[in-house]
């Protein structure tokens, strides 16, 4: 049985079952420096002879300085449950991933590394291995380096950047991607820079190797290779909740449920046929945040803490230090008592809840500060993008603030950090739309469940009688539009694109749009959707001064630039509607009571874009004057003028995504 709560995945075993369709919700390391410390060499654990082999370690011979080194730690038969990489000696490295199978770093300095990884293999019993990585002297001219060496499950999507570090003025020619070694893919790299694959099936642990070959405008050339490890698992039962997981472990080794997190919330073994047939978590085995904070209380962040599984810690530690310092309000930490978990990783995507376990799943590209911690999360665009492709316009949308993108724009080609306060924008928003899922099936009424019940035993009779929040927003306040219902289905939901959608415009789109009573054409994908992106809208501009921008435009293609972006309808602040804040109010009362009403009536009134020019162009808008939101017609389309060339993935909706 599939729960997830931010889009229909369909996995074969699932399609079978009347029961099941009904039951489907939508929704490298750092150098150490020019001279770097070394650590002390000490006696490692003698790895074990091959006839006797527990753990071994697939790793890099030896690497240049600058370039990203790697180590996978093998289970010799079975599977590892956990590892743990350490440095034994040589210059300081930085290892981002110390809890994957898969290490990677990259040496500022020559000398060797040796590496040590201690594991628990899945019988309980334990073992290590060491590896030395002799490291030599940067290359003196321009270089290629691959970031990151990682490991994922089977059947998972996954991606390898390549860098080019230009010297004097060089320029890149062309790179060219070889598999060097593992069960052969398939190489997506239209992008010469980005290497896509999915992974193969296996029951063993293996290594994949590839090799990146870079020329120069110089004529200079230059190659580097990366491994990616791929983890044993056991195959997916019938009924399954996941169509794929990854290496997780609890940020805190010491909670009170740390040994129920991984095996509840996101074990690739876990199913759920019917009440009687499943192996989910009871909920006294693995409870909403809520009883643990006690009734009606808070939860304090470090009972969050205590129920969060990162795929790095990092990941954990960024999301500890949002919740102290920019939960000011204690909005997140009240919401989050409506959840039993959060599940922050590499390989999340898109973001979701889902009521079969009570648990959020959040996408690690909304938590990343550095670039190395950028470098661990997955490229491989949310698969929904493609869901658009035959219709004759684009949808885009925008957080703004005093007239300018609220939001810093951070090009996956630069090096790019980013303050914890920026968060706000990225997690912050995530967080208030997955968390109004949690609440629309267990708001702070309804947090008082049966112990002896998995979680979804407990609020399936609220769902089977439209008792939800979502389903009181469609009853009273329903979408109208049967041609914005329509596109919902294709573009959230996979639906085939028909001949008369294929000749809708963006002024046709914007008529649809404008008249009916959704803040977001996302509202269209369900019930539960409309509800998030309500909340999510409303709490970024209460809370944040957010305003969110939406258009239709013509249909954008890479390499367009800002002129050619025409919006043929768009609107600021839509929530403000008069039409909508019912519908608001309606959302609030149910799922966050703490939050007066009466601040519906103080949003910033809603601004209609100028169409005909360039989403550029609707940047800077003044406020509308008795203007309806249903689009006028132009006489002409034509290219508005553009402060910049801003146009992009970053402003293309898919909304990165849920």
């Amino acid at each position: 049985m599939n729960f997830a709560q931010s889009t229909w995945r369909l996995p074969g075993a699932l399609l079978a079952t009347t029961l099941l369709a009904m039951l489907l919700a939508s929704c490298g390391g750092g150098s150490g420096g020019a001279s770097p410390a070394s650590i002390p060499a000490t006696t490692p654990a003698p790895t074990p002879a091959p006839t006797n082999c527990s753990v071994r370690i697939d790793a890099d011979a030896s690497i240049e300085a600058g370039k990203t080194a790697g180590a996978t730690a093998l289970a010799c038969s079975g599977t590892l449950a956990d590892v743990t990489w350490t440095q034994v000696s040589g210059p300081v490295v930085n290892l981002l991933a110390a809890r994957s199978q898969t290490v990677a770093f990259e040496p500022g300095v020559a000398g060797t590394v040796r590496l040590r990884a201690d594991v628990r293999l899945a019988d309980g019993s334990a073992a290590s291995a060491t590896a030395d990585i002799a490291v030599s002297a940067a290359p003196a001219g321009s270089y290629v380096t691959l970031r990151a060496d990682h490991s994922v499950r089977p059947e998972t999507n996954t991606s390898v950047r390549a860098w080019p570090m230009l010297i004097g003025g060089d320029t890149v020619r062309d790179i060219v991607w070889t598999q060097v070694s593992g069960p052969i893919v398939t190489m997506d790299t239209a992008n010469n820079k980005l290497l896509m694959f999915k992974t193969p099936t296996t029951t063993v642990d293996t290594v994949l190797r590839f090799r990146a070959v870079m020329t120069t405008g110089s004529g200079r050339q230059d190659q580097d290779e990366v491994s990616v490890g791929v983890e044993a698992q056991p195959a997916k039962p019938n009924y399954y909740l996941f169509d794929s997981t990854q290496r997780v472990h609890p940020y805190r080794s010491a909670g009170v449920y740390t040994g129920a997190l991984a095996r509840c919330v996101y074990d690739i073994g876990l199913y759920y046929e019917t009440s009687a047939k499943n192996n989910v978590c009871s909920v006294g085995t693995l409870p909403l945040l809520q009883a643990e904070a006690g009734p009606g209380a808070v939860p304090s962040v470090a009972q969050i803490m205590g129920r969060v599984l990162v795929s790095h810690d990092f990941l954990g530690a960024n999301f500890e230090q949002f919740l102290l310092t920019q939960d000011t309000h204690g909005d997140f930490r009240r919401l989050l008592a409506g959840v039993t978990a959060i599940v922050l990783g590499s390989h999340v995507r898109p973001s979701y809840y889902t009521y079969g376990t009570g648990a959020i799943y959040l996408d690690a590209n909304n938590l990343w500060l550095t670039p190395d911690q950028r470098d661990v999360v997955t490229e491989v665009p949310d698969y929904r993008l493609a869901f658009a492709d035959g219709l004759n316009y684009s949808a885009f949308g925008r957080q703004v603030k005093n007239n300018d993108y609220a939001r810093r724009s951070f090009p996956s080609t630069d090096r790019i950090s980013r303050s914890t306060e920026e968060l706000v924008l990225e997690i912050g928003r995530l967080l208030y739309h997955e968390l109004a899922h949690a609440s629309d099936f267990f708001p702070a009424t309804q947090r008082t469940l049966n112990p002896a019940l998995p979680i979804y035993d407990n609020v399936a009779g609220r769902i089977d009688s439209g008792a939800l929040a979502s389903d009181a927003l469609t009853t009273q306040y329903p979408l109208q539009s049967v041609e914005m219902k329509a596109l919902g289905q294709v573009l959230f939901q996979g639906a085939v694109v028909t001949e008369a959608q294929k000749a809708y415009t963006a002024f046709d789109v914007g008529g649809f749009f404008g008249a009916d009573v959704a803040s977001d054409d996302y509202a269209y994908s369900s019930s539960r959707e409309d509800l998030a992106m309500l909340f999510e809208e409303f709490m970024m501009s209460y809370r944040h001064g957010v305003q969110y921008d939406i258009a239709f435009t013509n249909v954008y293609t890479e390499g367009m630039t800002a002129p050619q972006v025409i919006v043929g309808w768009g609107q600021r602040g839509r929530i403000a509607e008069a039409a909508i804040k019912p519908r608001i109010k309606l959302v609030l009362a149910r799922i966050a009571p703490w939050i007066d009403l009466a601040a519906v009536d103080s949003l910033p009134a809603p601004i209609l874009m100028k169409v005909g020019a360039s989403w550029d162009a609707n940047l800077v808008l003044a406020p509308s004057v008795g203007a309806s939101a249903r689009p006028v017609q132009p006489s002409i389309l034509r290219a508005g003028s553009a402060s910049a060339p801003r146009p992009g993935r970053d402003d293309l909706k898919l909304r990165d995504r849920r």
